[in-house]
This record gives C-alpha cells, structure tokens and sequence, in this order.
C-alpha cells in the first residue's frame, strides 16, 4: 500500500484546515513533534470524515496519500480535539481505516465453542 515503511503510524485527532499543501501539512507533524523525512507516517482526517491524507516520506522527499470517501462518511466515535493530540495506530489499523471501517469499535476475543 505505501512505497516506503513507515518507523511510527499516527493519526492526528485535531481539526486541521484541509486547505492547507504540503508545507502545512508539514509544519502540523513538526508541531506535533513528528518528522515525515524519518518514516512518520502523519494522517490527517478532514472534519467532515468524508476524506483522509496521510503524510509520510524518506531521505528522498515526502509523499502525500489521500483517500476520498464517495459512499458516506468514516463511522468514527470519537470527537475532534482543540489541541494537538496524536494517537498512535497500527498497520491494520491503518489498513481498516483506508478501507472505511472505524478502528475504535470493541471486538470480543475468540472463545470456543462449548458443546
């Protein structure tokens, strides 16, 4: 899915202004103690929910991945923060993001069958 492994996966959980390019979509990893250039992987989620860019790059330069949702909206539960406020994901977490599924729902662990 993405050209280079990423070293951490967060998502940025407050409003960013989805007007903004390259460069400020830079300076929102950096303000959040974050650097693409390393392998950070930063996601930005646009209020609406109805789109998501993730910022990531190399020693080579950055790359911007966006995702528009043309069915409806990412079923997400929780609120956008007024501060900066990352949350570390996983890769499948990522994957079920990417994909239009909301990541904080709670799943039962496997249990067997009883006879």
């Amino acid at each position: 899915m993405l050209p280079c492994t990423p070293r951490r996966l967060v998502i940025a959980n407050h409003y960013v202004d989805y007007r903004k390019q390259w460069n400020g979509l830079l300076a929102e990893c950096y303000r959040m103690g974050f650097d693409p250039y390393l392998s950070d992987c930063v996601i930005f989620i646009k209020r609406d929910r109805t789109q998501l860019r993730a910022l990531l790059g190399d020693k080579l330069g950055l790359l911007l991945v966006a995702r528009r949702f043309e069915a409806g909206k990412l079923p997400m539960p929780w609120l956008f923060d007024a501060e900066a406020a990352p949350r570390d994901v996983t890769v499948a977490e990522l994957t079920l993001l990417l994909d239009g599924y909301a990541i904080d729902r709670q799943v039962r662990p496997w249990q067997p069958m009883e006879p």
